[in-house]
C-alpha cells in the first residue's frame, strides 16, 4: 500500500481555520510510541500531535468542539464598539477561565476586532459570520428577497450554535454583564433550563422592539425578546423557527435591519421550547437617548447583574459613559501590547491542548527585540498570533511559522506580519533569507525535534543575531522530563556562541547570541 502520509499533509496544512485538527488529540512520541493523554501544565506551550496517523480530519470549527461554557457577543458595523469592548473585558475578569468567549461580527476588519479585544483579560475566538453558518435560515431570507447586506437582526443567529455540547450564552454586542446570576453555576456545570431577556415594559415604552408580523404569536404573560439567551447544552432551537417561517414565510422585500419580525420569530421559537423568563429587573435596558435636561443616569440596583445599552449601534447611550465613570462598567485609561494582544493567548480552547507563553516571558521577549525595528525576525509556533501580535506593535519586519492555521491569518490581517503555514524543519531548509533574530517556541523539544532543524535554524541566523526559545528547562518537571532538546542544543554550540539562561518564568528561556 502507497505511503499517503505525505498527501495527507498537504491536505491537513491547506486546510483553513474552521476545518482544523479537532480537540482530545493523543500525543505520539517520535519513536511512534503511544503516550498517555496529556496532563496539562500551566506554562506548556502549544502541544500538537507529533504523527500525521494521530491527526483527525472534521469540517468543524476546532472551537465549537468540547462542552466547556462559553459566551458569545454578536456585533455588527454598528457604534457600540467601546460598549462591546468594556463588556468583552468586564465578562473575562468576572468569570475567568471559568468558561470560553468569542465574538462573532459582521462587516467588522481585524484592525477593529483587535481594537474591540484589546481589553480582555481571556482568550476570545474571533467568529467572523457568513451566511454559510446558518444555511437554513439563510435560505428562508433569501426566498422573501433579504439580501446578505440586509439580514440585519438576523445575524445573532449565525451560526445557531457556536459550541453545541456545551451551555451557552448568546448576547448582542451593546450587553454588559456585571455580575453573576443565581443560577450561574448550574448553568456552567450544564444542567441549567433554557432562559431568555425579558421586556416588560408598557407597550410605548417597547414600540421600538415590538414582535412584527409575529405580534400575534407573543404570549404577553412571558414577553420574551431576543436580547440574552441561556442555551443549556445540545438544545437545538433551528427547526422550530424554521417551521414557523415555513407556515408564515417573511414577506417579499424583508429587511432585517428595519423590520421586527426577527424579535417576534425569536420570541415565538423560545416560548414553544419552554423558555423561563429572566426578569427585567436582573438585565434592564439603560435609557439610552433622554434629551431633558433633568436626565439622571439610573442607580445601580444591586438586583441587576447586567444591563443593556440599547440603541448603543445607531447613537450615543447616554447612560453609558456615566455607569463607565462610576466604575460599575469596567474600563482600562492605558493599554500595553501585553494586555492588548491577550485575547490571542491560547488555553486549549481551539482543538489543540496547552497554553501560550506567560506575559512575562512575552515582555523578556519583546525587551529582547525592541531594538529590532524594521529588521526581519522569524517567529517559530505561531499558533493563534500571541506573541506575533506583540512583536508586530515592535515594528519587526515578521515572519512567523505554524504547520496549521489556527486564525493567525485573520486575526493578523493588515499588521506587518508574513503568516506562513508550513512546516518548520522544511521552511528553514528552503529559505535562503536570514534573520537577525529567531523566536523559538517548538511544539516537541526532544533532542531529535532539535537535531531535525539544528543546522538551517544556525544558518538562517545572521551573524551576531539572537535566537531566543522556550521550554530552555523543561526537561526539570518530570511531567516533561525527556524533552532535553534546547539543552542538547546549546551543549553543541561552539564557545564563540553566548548563552544566557533565563529559569524564570517557568519553563525558561534561553537567549543566545551568534558570534
Amino acid at each position: 500500500m502507497p505511503n499517503k502520509l505525505p498527501i495527507l499533509k498537504k491536505i491537513y496544512r491547506s486546510l483553513p481555520p474552521w476545518a482544523a485538527v479537532p480537540c482530545r488529540i493523543f500525543i505520539f512520541t517520535v519513536r511512534n510510541r503511544i503516550l498517555r493523554p496529556i496532563k496539562l501544565v500551566k506554562f506548556r506551550s502549544v502541544v500538537v500531535a507529533q504523527q500525521d496517523n494521530a491527526l483527525k480530519f472534521s469540517g468543524i470549527r476546532p472551537f465549537s468542539t468540547g462542552n466547556r461554557p462559553v459566551i458569545r457577543w454578536v456585533k455588527s458595523d454598528g457604534l457600540d464598539d467601546a460598549v462591546t469592548r468594556s463588556a468583552i473585558a468586564q465578562a473575562t475578569r468576572l468569570f475567568g477561565n471559568e468558561v470560553d468567549y468569542c465574538i462573532c461580527t459582521v462587516g467588522l476588519d481585524a484592525a477593529r476586532v483587535r481594537s474591540i479585544l484589546s481589553w480582555a483579560d481571556q482568550p476570545v475566538e474571533w467568529w467572523p459570520v457568513t451566511p454559510l453558518d446558518n444555511p437554513a435560515l439563510a435560505g428562508h431570507l433569501e426566498k422573501a428577497g433579504c439580501s446578505y447586506e440586509d439580514y440585519g437582526y438576523w445575524w445573532k443567529w449565525f451560526p445557531e450554535r457556536v459550541r453545541p455540547d456545551g451551555p451557552e450564552w448568546i448576547l448582542d454586542g451593546d450587553m454588559v454583564i456585571i455580575g453573576k446570576p443565581t443560577w450561574f453555576e448550574q448553568w456552567k456545570w450544564g444542567n441549567d433550563v433554557l432562559r431568555v431577556s425579558q421586556d416588560r415594559r408598557s407597550a410605548e415604552a417597547r414600540s421600538v422592539t415590538h414582535f412584527g408580523d409575529f405580534d400575534d404569536l407573543i404570549d404577553p404573560t412571558l414577553m420574551l425578546y431576543s436580547g440574552l439567551i441561556s442555551l443549556p447544552p445540545r438544545l437545538r432551537y433551528m427547526e422550530i423557527l424554521g417551521g414557523l417561517l415555513e407556515r408564515r414565510p417573511l414577506e417579499s422585500g424583508h429587511n432585517g435591519r428595519r423590520d421586527m419580525s426577527e424579535q417576534g420569530a425569536i420570541a415565538y421559537t423560545f416560548q414553544q421550547l419552554g423558555a423561563q423568563p429572566i426578569p427585567l429587573e436582573e438585565f434592564p435596558f439603560s435609557p439610552a437617548n433622554d434629551d431633558s435636561e433633568d436626565f439622571e443616569v439610573p442607580q445601580h440596583d444591586n438586583t441587576a447583574w447586567g444591563y443593556h445599552f440599547f440603541h448603543s449601534f445607531v447613537r450615543k447611550n447616554r447612560s453609558f459613559l456615566p455607569m463607565l465613570e462610576a466604575g460599575i462598567v469596567f474600563s482600562i485609561e492605558k493599554t500595553d501590547p501585553v494586555q492588548r494582544n491577550r485575547w490571542l493567548a491560547d488555553h486549549g480552547q481551539w482543538g489543540i491542548p496547552g497554553s501560550s507563553l506567560n506575559a512575562e516571558a512575552c515582555r523578556i521577549i519583546c525587551a529582547t527585540i525592541e531594538h529590532l525595528k524594521g529588521k526581519p525576525v522569524l517567529e517559530i509556533g505561531t499558533s493563534r498570533g500571541h506573541l506575533t501580535g506583540m512583536m508586530a506593535e515592535a515594528g519587526c519586519k515578521l515572519t512567523t511559522i505554524d504547520h496549521v492555521d489556527r486564525g493567525a491569518k485573520q486575526n493578523l490581517h493588515g499588521l506587518n506580519v508574513n503568516v506562513v503555514i508550513a512546516d518548520a524543519a522544511e521552511f528553514l531548509e528552503s529559505t535562503d533569507q536570514q534573520f537577525d533574530a529567531i523566536v523559538c517556541d517548538l511544539h516537541g523539544n526532544t533532542p531529535d525535534d532539535w537535531k531535525r532543524i539544528s543546522a538551517s535554524l544556525l544558518s538562517a541566523l545572521r551573524s551576531h543575531g539572537l535566537l531566543i526559545t522556550n521550554n530552555a528547562e523543561l526537561y526539570k518537571f518530570s511531567e516533561w522530563s525527556g524533552e532535553t532538546g534546547v539543552k542538547w542544543f546549546i551543549e553543541q554550540l561552539s564557545s564563540a556562541w553566548k548563552v544566557n539562561i533565563l529559569p524564570h518564568p517557568a519553563p525558561g528561556l534561553a537567549i543566545i547570541q551568534k558570534p
